[in-house]
């Protein structure tokens, strides 16, 4: 908290999506590679595991799109802030969880606007340290899961899901159900990217025909699969939360509780 604080970190946008993606130039440099050690030869397991690595890598390449897109609007969510602070409005900056892939991509984005960039990591040993695009003043790493999960909601605006595996679906449901639950009150968008694939993976008209959610359940999100679509939707909803006087609300809300957490522990 005090180091987000002394870094003026009082709001961002949380991006969530597959560690595994890469930029599309990336993987076609990695593929080169591959299948160059695969025409120099090498034991028959090493061939095998060579040849493994070079299907895995073709057949995710089309999804490396992605990739692509997290880090554009992360650019244009930065851009947009420094033009808000100019005005001596709010800032939204980028958080992730410092990962490589999607969260690479879009800590890359605001780190080539020169922004701070936040990485909220988890102590994953597969993933080594966290990715270069980080700022160092917002890199965060936590051992308890629950503590990290507890300050990505805590100034979350916004959540971005681009295509992901268990960790981007965790982080989807589960701010879903605080939305649902109303335990989050203030207007948080969830932005669903990528329309076709989103649809495929997640059935929630049938969840809807079986009653097992409601319309406003389904509401609570929309899905886009551009970058400006989504950076348009994300500047529709911060200021109509702001025209309507719901982000001071908030934040006065939790200037109250962290004033009152404080006293409490005061001797």
């Amino acid at each position: 908290m005090k180091r987000l604080t002394e870094n003026s970190v009082e709001n961002y946008f949380l991006f969530v999506g597959s560690h595994v993606l890469m930029h599309p130039e990336e993987r076609q440099t990695q593929l080169v590679m591959l299948k160059k050690q695969l025409k120099s030869g090498a034991p028959r397991d090493e061939i095998e595991a060579i040849a493994a690595k070079i299907r895995f890598a073709e057949r995710l390449s089309p999804m490396d799109k992605y990739y692509v897109v997290a880090q554009e609007i992360s650019e244009k969510i930065t851009c947009w802030s420094k033009q808000r602070a100019a005005k001596g409005l709010p800032e939204f900056h980028v958080c992730t969880g410092g990962g490589p892939g999607v969260m690479e991509a879009a800590n890359r984005g605001a780190y080539n606007k020169g922004a701070l960039t936040l990485g909220f990591g988890s102590t994953r040993p597969e993933w080594g340290t966290m990715n270069k695009y980080v700022s160092e003043q917002g890199a965060f790493e936590f051992h308890y899961f629950f503590m990290r999960k507890f300050w990505m909601a805590y100034k979350c605006m916004g959540l971005i899901v681009l295509p992901g595996g268990y960790g981007s679906l965790d982080e989807l449901f589960e701010l879903l159900s605080l939305l649902s639950s109303k335990k989050i009150l203030h207007n948080l968008p969830v932005v669903l990217v990528g329309t076709d694939f989103w649809k495929r993976a997640i059935n929630f008209d049938f969840l809807r025909e079986t009653m097992m959610l409601s319309e406003q359940h389904t509401s609570l999100f929309v899905y886009k699969d551009t970058a400006q679509e989504v950076f348009e939707y994300l500047v529709e909803q911060v200021t109509q939360a702001t025209e309507t006087g719901e982000n001071e609300t908030v934040d006065a809300a939790k200037r109250r509780r962290i004033a009152a957490a404080s006293s409490s522990q005061a001797p």
